[in-house]
């Protein structure tokens, strides 16, 4: 069992307290039967189970159709990839992404995979069908920040990808291996490349693609707030482009400043593309080597393989199973019941309510309304008089009226 509540719990945990609060303070008051006071705080803690939503993983065994290749990605995100050489004024990273994107247009159905590398390397997307994710994890790719450059081969990413290559052909054996390189070639440690060439027969297509430019672009530092103090060796000389100074921040960061890496001298650093590296890597990898500029589509220089969709079955994806809707029987339930308490005392309060007198004139003795009677004489009780042999409260008999043609007075 596990629970899933709607408002989090700090929010599930400030409802429930309001509603008890609710409940508990007329019930100790005594205002109204406690028993239901007692039943609505029960009511509370049904609907407080309901507002936490229960439910019961299941782990479910599901079948896809893929395609039976791996795409390794294998991107250069050091500070130099910053450099603004690409069709334009534009940064390499910008062309790298754009590469990427239309590259997994051409392997539909297939597993893609992200491996990045600067000064370490790592799995920033593992191997998925997912290609919405793919897109997104692609999008959010920036260049290492000057601070915490502190030199990289250009074949750092050569165990991380020997690791996920050999793990991934355990899970699926069939499965082809393809591999794309996206970086610029620049090594900026002491040590020359390692050589990649023992991946050559276990890749079954791919490419090394290159950006920059032999002149070189300026670097804009991604920098936290803005600013930062980073080595200042190697810059400047077309090989150390990875180890700035002072820098500011790039528009990754969402500013557009002036300010970009500078050199030991004080001047801006330029990075250079070392497309001979990148010739080095393509033919260990026993792949074609492509400089990309931005005048071209990637379709036009690589043309993808199609492979074999094949019925996969894949486990462990968990499903919840959610009965929140059990104890809200019971709510709604109870709120009928309360309806029925309602209605029963609305009838209750105006059967016992007294009816509102009749309009017409001042009430007269015994709140009798006033009514005038025929010939102007007041309505109401006869006035009290002596009675025979003089006991007083009798009623006084008045004389009938005169009859026209009659002679007034008793006879």
């Amino acid at each position: 069992m596990i629970f899933d509540p709607v408002f989090t719990w700090f929010g599930w945990g400030l409802i429930v307290l309001a509603l008890l609060t609710v409940c508990i303070i007329p019930a100790v008051r005594g205002d109204g039967p406690r028993w239901k006071w007692f039943a609505r705080m029960g009511v509370v803690a049904i609907l407080a189970v309901a507002l936490a939503r229960p439910g019961i993983p299941i782990k479910s065994t599901t079948e896809e159709y893929e395609a039976q290749a791996d795409v390794y990605f294998v991107v250069d995100t050091t500070t130099s990839m910053a450099a603004e050489d690409f069709d334009g004024d534009r940064t390499r990273l910008d062309g790298v992404k754009e590469d990427m994107l239309a590259l997994a247009d051409e392997f539909p159905g297939t597993r893609l995979s992200i491996i990045t590398f600067a000064s370490t390397a790592a799995t920033v997307m593992p191997l998925t069908t997912d290609h919405t994710a793919f897109a997104s994890a692609v999008d959010v790719l920036t260049p290492e920040t000057s601070v915490n450059s502190k030199g990289s081969s250009i074949t750092e990413a050569g165990d991380e990808l020997d690791k996920r290559m050999s793990a991934n052909s355990d899970d699926r054996p069939d499965n082809k291996s393809v591999v794309f390189y996206f970086g610029d070639g620049e090594q900026t440690v002491d040590q020359d490349p390692d050589s990649w060439s023992s991946f050559a027969s276990r890749i079954d297509s791919g490419a090394v693609f290159g950006y920059g430019t032999s002149a070189g672009g300026k670097m804009r530092d991604s920098q936290p707030f803005g600013s930062g103090v980073g080595d200042s060796t190697g810059v400047g000389d077309g090989t150390g482009g990875d180890e700035p100074g002072l820098g500011g921040d790039d528009d990754t960061n969402g500013a557009d400043h002036d300010d970009y890496i500078v050199d030991g001298n004080g001047n801006p650093g330029i990075s250079k593309i070392d497309e001979g590296n990148l010739k080095r890597i393509a033919s260990d990898l026993g792949v074609d080597y492509h400089h990309r500029d931005g005048k071209g589509e990637i379709s036009s220089v690589y043309t993808a393989p199609k492979y074999d969709q094949a019925l996969v079955k894949k486990d462990g994806r968990v499903t919840v199973d959610e009965y929140f809707w059990v104890p809200l029987i019971l709510v709604f339930a109870w709120i009928a019941v309360e309806l029925v308490f309602g209605v029963r005392e609305y009838l209750r309060l105006k059967a016992i309510t007294p009816p509102r007198p009749r309009r017409g004139g001042p009430p007269g003795p015994g709140n009798v309304p006033y009514q005038p009677r025929p010939g102007g004489m007041p309505a109401g009780p006869e006035p009290l008089g002596p009675g025979p042999g003089g006991v007083p409260g009798q009623p006084v008999q008045s004389a009938p009226p005169v009859q026209p043609g009659q002679r007034g007075g008793p006879r």
